[in-house]
């Protein structure tokens, strides 16, 4: 049902309505922080945003050359100060602002003019403005094409209100792939919904439009578009099996219970537009589309990867709860579904912080003075841009030369890539860094990624050197990183030296024979031991296992059940790791369980190592709350690596020159 036509006419020129404005712009400010950007800094996190900063400043191919869930105007999304696009993204930052201001109003104005909202109007301003500064900005990206939509379907957004709104989402669908998964078949809802109303179907090819060009305005060639969007799928394709990870379970069963209250309440006052022919079933119809959706897009945002992200879809719903109220107008109800509702989501948003954060940060005076401050550098920019970009430029200068102090990277002469997730320490010592596409190891989760990277690897693009360390995220085998790569590695790379906890790895003049064996497979079932060949080399492993056919529905939903890789030693003890099936199936070396740099060398040397590194047997483990996503037979290769030609006289000349001809720090 189409929200109710503005009587706020008379309240919105009164003092009460200018206050209503002055607040949601402060509150608008808050969230978005226009002109706000952040610099240089260590961790998992801070090294993939800087890593994909430093592409786009360099000009390289996304889509090819990089290969991420962020595109070329990732700068948008992840705050990173983007040197030379800085005065673009400020500029959308405003648009977006101005227009998310203007969303907002006209939501509420619009319930404070219905009797029964008016509770939920008060209680929406109260968390607005306790919360504004802690909406992550992922979900107030996905919030705004919802609103967008919405408020079109409702007949409540002009023509350069549409098209403005329509420039800032393709802006979005540049930075975070996600969001135009989101925003193309809202448009295209839209414009079927034109037709109907005999309007001109335009938002579908000017969001195409737009996109592309920020695209090409980013630095990207057109023709590198198609490219771009394949690779963007891959990652998303493989993004809940590879990243999932559980949290608490009461969250989840409250958002699903939450998201389901929201689409019932919404289905039973679209209801009797539905049953009716004319135009207001369109409409009814296309309101609980887009709420649907969305809501499906919240909860695979927030609960594949259920830690922190989980607050991405309680901002999302939290925003989105008064349009569909004021949609829903007809639905009334003592109990008040949408207040009890508005509050659960305050609770899972504000809960963490309220534990977390000084009274002195939480309260609504600090949030207006930081808010004002967000403002005022906005005007700072616009009265004098180039002398804001110089400072931003010498911040952004300082906090990388002491990114570089405190890292503790040795200094070569060449290309550089780096296994673990510290390219930000790469980038800040000014190195000659060359990615592989995928960046972070954790992120190559498919057996297309694998094979973008040993493509890369192969190709004349290939670093000449490469730093090395075992080790991931989750839980994961130490050699689920880049794991596949590794004997391409032995093959190709020689050590050169150590430095701390990194190996570092020299391109070989000549790459070495191929060095695995004919592998030996075995079948086994889930739950079941595989004894180990019985061997002294190291082995590499791949484990096919498939998905059942509700495994690939759980993948589609929101994510399959994880798995266990459990290694038992000649000691009786048990390791379990993570399994990630895409990773596993192309192989990794499991034999021993390598988890140093060391280790990794001693492979290089053929040193026999040690019984207690070396798994007797393994197990892929699945209860019966996991084994229903996976087929019970399972393929498992053994191939071993031949050390015997890493050690030939003429290949283990590195040995004399280790540790010589770079800088350790």
């Amino acid at each position: 049902m189409p929200l109710r036509r503005d009587r706020f006419s008379n309240f919105g020129s009164s003092v009460g309505g200018l206050l209503l404005t002055l607040v949601i712009g402060v509150v608008s400010a808050a969230c978005i922080r226009p002109a706000a950007f952040g610099f240089p800094s260590a961790g998992l996190d801070a090294s993939w945003i800087y890593a994909v900063s430093n592409a786009v400043e360099k000009g390289a191919a996304f889509g090819s050359e990089i290969v991420f869930t962020s595109g070329p105007l990732s700068s948008f999304y992840h705050r990173l100060y983007p040197h030379r696009i800085a005065p673009a993204i400020i500029a959308l930052d405003c648009l977006w602002l101005v227009i998310f201001a203007i969303q907002l109003r006209k939501i509420v104005a619009s319930l404070f003019q219905v009797g029964g909202r008016r509770v939920l109007a008060g209680m929406f301003m109260f968390g607005l403005i306790l919360m504004a500064e802690r909406l992550l900005r992922d979900g107030l990206m996905l919030f705004f094409v919802f609103a967008s939509g919405y408020l079109y379907v409702s007949r409540r957004s002009s023509l350069p209100l549409m098209v403005a709104s329509i420039v800032v989402i393709a802006g979005f669908a540049m930075a975070k792939f996600s969001v135009g998964v989101l925003a193309l078949p809202v448009f295209v809802l839209i414009d079927m919904l034109s037709v109907t109303r005999r309007k001109i179907p335009y938002k579908t090819v000017l969001f195409l439009i737009c996109a592309a060009a920020f695209f090409v305005a980013a630095g990207q060639p057109l023709t590198g578009l198609p490219a771009y969007l394949q690779a963007s799928l891959e990652v998303s394709q493989g993004y809940s099996a590879g990243m999932s990870i559980d949290g608490a379970p009461d969250a989840i069963w409250m958002w699903g219970v939450s998201s389901f209250a929201v689409v019932v309440v919404a289905a039973v006052a679209a209801w009797p537009n539905i049953k009716v022919r004319g135009p207001a079933r369109a409409t009814a119809v296309a309101h609980l589309l887009l709420l649907i959706g969305y809501l499906s897009l919240l909860t695979k945002a927030g609960f594949v990867r259920h830690d922190a992200h989980s607050l991405i879809s309680w901002t999302g719903l939290f925003l989105a709860i008064p349009a569909v109220a004021l949609a829903s107008e007809p639905v009334k109800s003592k109990h008040r579904p949408f207040e009890l509702l508005l509050f659960i989501c305050f609770l899972y948003l504000y809960a963490p912080y309220v534990l977390k954060m000084p009274w002195n940060v939480l309260n609504p005076v600090a949030i207006a003075g930081r808010s004002i401050a967000t403002l005022e550098s906005v005007v700072d920019f616009a009265s004098g841009p180039r002398g804001w970009m110089a400072d931003k430029e010498r911040q952004f200068a300082a906090a990388r030369d002491q990114l570089h102090a405190s890292a503790k990277l040795p200094v070569v002469s060449g290309s550089v890539d780096i296994i673990p997730s510290r390219q930000s320490e790469v980038i800040a010592a000014q190195l000659n860094y060359r990615p592989r596409p995928t960046i972070q190891e954790y992120t190559t989760y498919t057996p297309s990624l694998i094979q973008r990277n040993r493509d890369f690897y192969l190709s004349p693009k290939a670093p000449e050197f490469v730093y090395f360390a075992p080790g991931s995220i989750d839980g994961r085998h130490p050699a689920s990183a880049e794991g596949t790569l590794w004997p391409l590695l032995l093959q190709r790379y020689e050590p050169f030296g150590s430095s701390h906890d990194l190996l570092v790895l020299r391109r070989r003049s000549q790459p070495l024979p191929d060095l695995l064996s004919a592998p030996i497979v075995r079948q086994a079932t889930l739950g079941e031991w595989i004894d180990v060949p019985t061997s002294t080399k190291p082995l590499f492993v791949g484990i096919d296992v498939q998905y059942s056919p509700l495994g690939r529905f759980a993948e589609l939903v929101l994510k399959p059940p994880s798995i266990v890789l459990r290694a038992l030693y000649k000691d009786g003890r048990a390791e379990n790791y993570r399994l990630i099936p895409g990773m596993a199936r192309d192989g990794v070396i499991l034999v021993p369980t390598v988890k140093s740099a060391n280790m990794f060398l001693q492979i290089y040397e053929g040193a026999a190592a040690e019984d207690g590194t070396r798994p007797l047997a393994f197990e892929i483990v699945a209860n019966w709350r996991q084994s229903w996503a996976y087929r019970s037979k399972v393929m498992i290769s053994f191939a071993e690596v031949d050390t015997d030609i890493l050690n030939a006289p003429g290949n283990a000349t590195w040995k004399a020159s280790f540790g010589k001809g770079y800088a350790a720090r």
